[in-house]
């Protein structure tokens, strides 16, 4: 079994790039694209630049308030955005690449996640499968909803 695991997820947005980009990078912005509370204290100012850092605080089961400490560390507008957060012992990537098609935007999003220890390591295979992969698509239609409105 891998020590980390990438899964993708991919929409298209009715948007030009650009404007994409520019909600996705607007990191306080955030929760209004979260499936699950979402919050982010001391958020960047938009436009965002390499180096930003902010804390952001998520539901997850057993934690309500669960925290990371977040830094953008790519940008490459209107392409991609790259930003890690750490959270305890663990460190996470979610990487944001953005592509036209047309005048729709492609938007794939990638998490780089470790593998969990213990019984929840062995089990993450489903739980990814169940409860992370069908809750981050959740998300990704919550931001198409939002940028088509």
């Amino acid at each position: 079994m891998p020590d980390r695991f990438t899964p993708t997820w991919t929409i298209t947005v009715d948007r030009p790039q650009q404007q994409v980009f520019d909600y996705i990078a607007d990191v306080a912005r955030h929760g209004e694209w979260s499936p699950k509370p979402y919050r982010v204290e001391q958020a960047p100012t938009a436009p965002v630049t390499s180096g930003a850092t902010f804390v952001s605080y998520g539901w997850i089961p057993g934690d309500k308030q669960h925290r990371n400490d977040c830094v953008v560390t790519t940008v490459d507008a209107p392409n991609s955005l790259v930003i890690r957060s750490k959270e305890k012992d663990a460190e996470f990537v979610n990487t944001f690449r953005l592509s036209a098609k047309g005048e729709a935007t492609v938007v794939e999003r990638e998490i780089d996640m470790p593998k969990p220890p213990g019984v929840v390591g062995a089990l993450f295979p489903v739980l990814l499968a169940t409860v992370i992969r069908p809750g981050v698509q959740k998300g990704m239609k919550m931001l198409k909803a939002n940028l088509e409105q």
